[in-house]
């Protein structure tokens, strides 16, 4: 994924920030789970720009005087300029009927649907002693989406599954547009060896863990419709570059842990065979693809105006 972020000042403490994500993912499942053919992998993807967010930024502390600590809140709106309606030629659980159906799971789609309320803040501290540590960043970031949409009328992966289900899902037909959460802590630290070159000067790296949720209820609106509530924690390495006015940033989070809350909106395992037909099977840790990938590229990328 790639961000293209655009910050204005307004005044040393305020500004505002607008944020373009450029979606490109990638998914892949076995299918079909039954017949000649099982286990066979196959992959689809769903890119394109995302939901657009603007949103205001205010230091609490005035930069001028804290240049080596400081804490921002910011408050804003994200706008679902992103599609929530990306269609593919995929096959039903029984690896037949390969027509276009809307692509699952959910956290594929470029949006969700829903115009939502975006709250956050950021926090960092520049170490001056010890002399071992000097230099180095410690930060922490976090924000909360509140989509008071209900749902966005895309069929679910419910629907789509194609085969019996167990009658509480008949009201998990439709994607619900659901509130997110996230939270961040890491440092950052200089590139060794970069001291005395100018070109050089502005990058450092990066090491960052993060929490990446999904809740169960939202703050505003109905919670109807199909979601996967749960989280995701990863921790990976990255990058950031400062130069001029632009600033660069590439994480690669790798996830280590990821909890599905238990509910109906579990989606069952692998449907098996009998005497009547195909039925469906029990719950299946595997084979509930709401959460995020174990293993992603995000890049953005900053112009201070």
């Amino acid at each position: 994924m790639l961000d293209v972020t655009g910050r204005y000042r307004l005044t040393s403490r305020l500004s505002v920030i607008a944020s373009l994500p450029i979606v490109m993912n990638k998914f892949s499942m076995l299918v079909p789970p039954l017949g000649p053919l099982q286990s066979r992998r196959d992959s689809w993807g769903a890119g394109g720009i995302g939901d657009l967010s603007v949103y205001g930024q205010y230091w609490l502390l005035n930069p001028k005087n804290h240049p080596f600590g400081n804490v921002n809140i910011g408050l804003g709106v994200k706008i679902p300029t992103g599609s929530w309606r990306t269609r593919a030629n995929m096959p039903d659980e029984t690896g037949a009927n390969n027509i276009g159906r809307y692509v699952y799971p959910v956290a594929m789609m470029p949006g969700d649907g829903g115009t939502g309320i975006i709250a956050g803040f950021e926090a960092f501290k520049t170490l001056r002693t010890p002399n071992l540590l000097r230099g180095n960043t410690l930060f922490v970031s976090g924000s909360y989406l509140c989509n008071p949409r209900d749902t966005n009328g895309t069929p679910s992966i419910i629907q789509e599954l194609g085969v019996p289900l167990a009658p509480y899902f008949a009201s998990q037909l439709t994607n619900s547009v659901p509130d997110t959460y996230s939270l961040q802590w890491g440092l950052t630290t200089k590139v060794p060896g970069t001291w005395d070159k100018p070109l050089l000067r502005g990058s450092r790296l990066r090491f960052m863990w993060r929490l990446e949720g999904l809740t169960t209820r939202d703050l505003i609106g109905g919670s109807h419709g199909y979601r996967q509530p749960g989280y995701a924690l990863s921790i990976g390495p990255g990058f950031s570059y400062q130069f001029g006015k632009n600033l660069l940033m590439v994480d690669v989070p790798i996830v280590f842990n990821r909890h599905i809350n238990p509910g109906k909106t579990q989606v069952p395992g692998l449907p098996v065979r009998t005497p009547t037909g195909v039925a469906p099977a029990p719950f299946n840790a595997f084979r509930n693809l709401g959460l995020i990938a174990p293993l992603s590229v995000s890049v953005r990328y900053v112009r201070t105006l």
